[in-house]
């Protein structure tokens, strides 16, 4: 399945880490406006990426848990 080496480019770029050698950032950007299911799948992992952020604040302020 090729859209395994843009799902490993998408999750780095979503940590903030470098992403893989093959795969530039023009490259990904251009699988991600031609690919739906890779959009779908960049999606999500923003969004748990930010779900599990606001977890991490919460706690360390000590305010309790919302539900996700």
């Amino acid at each position: 399945m090729p859209c395994i080496r843009y799902r490993t480019a998408i999750s780095a770029r979503t940590e903030g880490d470098l992403s893989p050698r093959d795969v530039t950032d023009q490259e990904l950007d251009l699988h991600l406006a031609t690919c739906e299911d890779c959009r779908r799948w960049s999606k999500r992992v923003r969004a748990l990426r930010q779900a599990t952020d606001d977890l991490l604040r919460r706690r360390r302020s000590g305010a309790p848990s919302k539900p996700v």
